[in-house]
């Protein structure tokens, strides 16, 4: 098993990032930025439910020689764009027009992408169906129908069971105090097997907070909403692909099975496609340190284009 980043490095001064707000055509988009606004850059992706605050030990570390920009998807964290969860946002078109939204609001691209689980599925179709938004896409643990499952699927065209979404509808949207709601996380489910830093830095910027509530800024419904728009066609992108990328993927309670890594491994003999045995899908998270020397490599031979603010 990989051992995970020791807690005391998970706060060093270079995580403090620039806090942006970056305008599009309905709102705006919240990004932490990291490193100098001429560098070449990084755009990051989080997972669904999630905020960019909480990749901040994988992403510093690479302001040496890019721009690293972590987003708030529409909907999460401190984005101020509509999200109205009566509107499923269907095979997450809707994610990725907004990240080529920000890319163009950045000075345009090419960027190196790379996203964790929604973000990943979101950052590669993004630039799969997008020419010269990319010069290559980092996925960790994407998130997609299983390719077994999903032609059928679209095909039925019927609601897909979806059991993330229906356990997000359920979670509690509010807590009496920041306190209270970090209590009850700790040690539990997704946040089983977080550090105390990590679940601190997901409450500070997935959360809004007043002197009576401490309130998720991605509501559960429109959390929900995400997780039913589930990409059905990432086998399709993979087999239309001609970027550089690499895949990695945990072993416990991954989204991406032995088939489907296989399955892209064969269409993409020449890119990396790896498994960390011993890890969740949390990985990132967990043992960012792991994961870095790949963004590291993507990014020294696929640099992205210099971006301007």
């Amino acid at each position: 098993m990989l051992s995970a980043a020791p807690p005391e490095s998970l706060h060093p001064e270079s995580l403090h990032p620039e806090s942006l707000h970056i305008a599009i055509s309905d709102g705006s988009i919240h990004a932490l930025a990291w490193g100098k606004p001429d560098a070449p850059l990084l755009v990051f992706a989080h997972a669904t439910g999630m905020c960019a605050a909480l990749y901040a030990p994988l992403l510093a570390p690479l302001a040496t020689h890019h721009r690293v920009i972590a987003f708030d998807a529409r909907g999460h964290g401190q984005t101020r764009l509509p999200a109205d969860p009566a509107e499923i946002p269907h095979e997450w078109q809707l994610y990725r027009n907004d990240l080529k939204a920000l890319v163009a609001a950045l000075g345009g691209g090419p960027a190196l992408l790379a996203g964790h689980s929604f973000g990943a599925t979101v950052a590669f179709q993004a630039a799969i169906e997008t020419p010269g938004l990319a010069t290559a896409v980092l996925l960790i643990e994407p998130a997609f129908i299983p390719f077994r499952h999903a032609a059928a699927a679209r095909a039925s065209g019927a609601p897909i069971p979806n059991p993330m979404a229906d356990q997000a509808a359920r979670r509690r949207a509010s807590y009496p105090s920041l306190a209270a709601m970090r209590q009850a996380y700790a040690g539990r489910g997704v946040f089983a097997d977080w550090s105390d830093a990590a679940l601190d830095a997901y409450l500070a910027g997935g959360t809004r907070v007043t002197d009576t509530a401490a309130t998720l800024a991605c509501d559960p419904a429109w959390e929900s909403s995400s997780f039913r728009g589930v990409s059905t066609s990432l086998e399709a992108s993979m087999r239309a692909c001609r970027l550089p990328f690499a895949l990695l993927h945990a072993t416990e309670g991954s989204t991406v099975s032995p088939e489907d890594a296989a399955t892209i491994a064969a269409l993409h003999p020449d890119m990396p496609v790896q498994a960390f045995p011993g890890t969740g899908h949390f990985l990132p998270v967990t043992h960012p340190a792991s994961v870095r020397p790949f963004l590291e490599r993507l990014a020294a031979a696929h640099p992205g284009a210099r971006a301007e603010r």
